[in-house]
This record gives C-alpha cells, structure tokens and sequence, in this order.
C-alpha cells in the first residue's frame, strides 16, 4: 500500500489512518522515540507501519518490499527473559517498538507484540515479520485483569460465541493474557496470510477520541445499521449475542474500536469474532460504552432491555427475545465452566458476573 500525503489530504483518511496507532501514552512514547510529532498520522505510520491491523502494510516507498508470503519463520527467536523485559519496558517502547520491529496496532492498553512461531516458540516481528499475537502484562491499578479477561472470553465461548483464541502464559515473575489476532492465518508451513480487518470507529469515519457513544461515537445502532446494509445476516445476530454477553460479564468498555469487521478473501464482509470482553463492573465502572435501549449503566440493562434495542435494528421480537435468551439460559453453566477453566481466578469477580447474571435475571 502505498501512501502519498500530497495526494490524500489527513481529513479524508485520518479517521482510517489514525485507528491504525496507538493512543494516548503509548502514541506520544512512540513518537517521542522516533522524535516525530504524534500528531503527524502519516509520519507516525511511515515509522511504525510494517506490520498494521488488518492487511494493511505502510512503509517509505523506498524501502525494499517485506518478504513475499510473509512468514513467521523470519521472527527473531527470542527467550523467555527476553519477553520479560519487553513487557517491562511497555512503558517507554510500546508494542516492543525498536529499530526493527516497527509494527502498530491501536488502543490506550499496555500491549506486546509476538510472532508464534512453528513449535511454538516465540519471536519478535522484525523487519515487517507479522505478528501473530497480542500479549497483555498484568495492570497494576486493575489486580486480575489477567484472569478477568481470560474468565469473561471463555464464557463468551462456552456459549457458542466466536471468540478470539485466548491463553494465560506465566513469564518469568508476570502473568500474561496471550491473544491470537484473528486477522491472520498461520498455515503450518509459517506463512501468514493478513486478513483485512477495521474497527467500527475506522468503518465509519470517526476518529479514536470518539470511541465512546457519549462522545459521538459509535452506537449499537449505527453498527448494526452497517452490518446489515454490507455484511451477511448471521453478523446482526452475533451482534444481539454480543450486546446480551457484554451486558452479562458488565462489560461497560464495548465501544467501537472494540467491535470490528472482517473482509474475507472474497470480499464478503462478517462482524469479527469477540476480543478485550471484561468485567469492568467488577472494577466499580457502571458507565455503558454504548446504550443499550437508552439505558446508559451496566447494571440497570433488563432482558427486555435488550429485546428492545435488537428490534430497534429491524429484527422482529421474537427472534430478538430467542437470541438473547439464547445466551442467558446457559449462562450459569459457562459461568462455571470458565470458573473452573481459569486458573487464579478471584471468586470476587465470579461473584460479580453471577450477580450481574440474577440481575437481569430477575
């Protein structure tokens, strides 16, 4: 992909462009590494932009072509220790960004960046290698974010939800959330293929500072008014299942940038599978990223509540009221199902997601 900014002035494609880096923190550690100004899109993305979400590869056009197909097999292999002190260093080189590892991906989250290679080990995407997870450390000011997240994905797909593939690794002293990245197919030769992918904020136009409905951003509403004028069918129902899953776990940061649409190869587009689910209600946030029929805190949303705001999206009440039971009348045994699947879980935040569970309930 090649991009000239004479010829693509930053209005028209910064909302897109600018849902590629990362915020807040993490996007001034890395312009203050590459000594850019970090409200430069486009030289933020010429620096770091070998390896995006999605199928999206930026580079100086100068610079030679990444190899051809991409391959895991060209990571640097990488120890143990070494992972460690990556993720210690999070801080000032976000997503492990170096002199030749310039890969981005959005969000506010620490985050690390790994490519798994054949055999499992691990190594680093250098050199526009793509990365094939995202490894989230331990938050000092959320304890068992780790495990929460972990918790709330594996209800998400003991219910039948399609899910990112998660696993917690112990590294070292620090406890880790790996994440597979749905938007690449790691073949068993080690060749990659990059699956185009873009977040709800990128989809429609707005930009990352307007992740949040109350800032103008993205509404379940507006989602599903997209998916059902471009995407299959089958993604307006994942998206009742995920509204009513969110809701269960309380779940207030499902904002836009944390809901994406997948582009296969041949062209069809599909909602993406589920990914950074939490129990933020667990952490004492009440406040909805978006409403759910008008009702702006987690723990006021009823089952009828839900029903509403699908057929707000065009489908017919009873097949609204079947969807979201469809994930509340198992939810006791995903409950304990995830439960017993998560090892290190706090009973603390069980206890919260089954009472956020008899609250809709009731």
């Amino acid at each position: 992909m090649t991009i000239r900014p004479e010829r693509y002035p930053q209005g028209v494609v910064r909302p897109f462009l600018d849902g590629l880096l990362p915020e807040g923190q993490a996007r001034l550690a890395v312009a203050a590494d590459f000594g850019l100004d970090p409200t430069n899109t486009f030289e933020m993305l010429r620096a770091i932009g070998r390896d995006c979400a999605g199928a999206v590869v930026i580079q100086p056009a100068d610079e030679p072509a990444p190899p051809s197909p991409p391959t895991t097999l060209k990571a640097a292999p990488i120890t143990t220790d070494e992972i460690e002190q990556l993720v210690r260093n999070l801080r000032t080189a976000p997503l492990g960004v170096d002199e030749h590892v310039r890969v981005s991906l959005g969000g506010v989250q620490e985050k690390l960046l790994l490519t798994r290679m054949p055999g499992g080990t691990w190594g680093r995407p250098v050199d526009g290698t793509p990365s094939t997870h995202i490894v989230k450390p331990e938050m000092a000011r959320y304890p068992g974010m780790v495990e929460n997240e972990a918790f709330c994905m594996t209800i998400a797909k003991r219910l039948g939800l399609r899910v990112a593939d998660i696993e917690i690794i112990d590294i070292g002293s620090r406890r880790l959330l790996s994440v597979a990245r749905f938007d690449r197919i790691v073949h068993r030769d080690g060749s990659v293929e990059r699956i185009h992918q873009e977040d709800f904020c990128q989809a429609l136009g707005m930009l990352p500072d307007h992740k949040y409905q109350y800032q103008g951003g993205p509404s379940f509403r507006r989602i599903a008014d997209s998916l059902s004028e471009f995407a299959d069918q089958d993604s307006l129902r994942d998206l009742v299942k995920a509204m009513t899953l969110n809701t269960l776990v309380g779940n207030g940061d499902a904002h836009g940038k944390n809901f994406s649409v997948v582009h296969s190869p041949s062209g069809a587009l599909s909602l993406a599978p589920l990914y950074d689910v939490v129990s933020t209600l667990h952490y004492g946030d009440v406040d909805l990223a978006m409403h759910v029929d008008n009702v702006h805190k987690t723990n006021r949303v009823t089952v009828e509540g839900l029903i509403n705001e699908a057929t707000s999206w065009g489908l017919s009440k009873s097949e609204a009221t079947s969807l979201v039971h469809e994930v509340l009348n198992d939810a006791d045994k995903a409950i304990a199902a995830a439960r017993a699947e998560t090892v290190g879980l706090s009973d603390a935040i069980v206890k919260t997601v089954e009472n956020q569970r008899k609250q809709l309930l009731s």
